[in-house]
């Protein structure tokens, strides 16, 4: 089943929302687990990478709510 329907090869601005608001909520899941992950210490050796990952969910986290806004329209 497709995500989109897609008449003419084009998003609609509700599926470009529809699609930024699951991007978001995905970043935030991650971001999440990345989260306890630091907190708790079971990242062990690998906390710099944990970090990069945390800051690339923040990034996508504040993509996603500046395109959800600017289609909202």
């Amino acid at each position: 089943m497709p995500f989109t329907k897609m008449p003419k090869g084009k998003f609609t601005n509700e599926e470009k929302v529809k699609m930024f608001h699951t991007m978001g909520a995905t970043a935030a899941v991650i971001a999440l687990v990345l989260v306890v992950l630091l907190e708790t210490g079971l990242v062990g050796e690998r906390r710099e990478l944990a970090d990069m990952g945390l800051t690339a969910m923040i990034v996508v986290l504040a993509v996603s709510l500046v395109g959800s806004m600017y289609f909202k329209k």
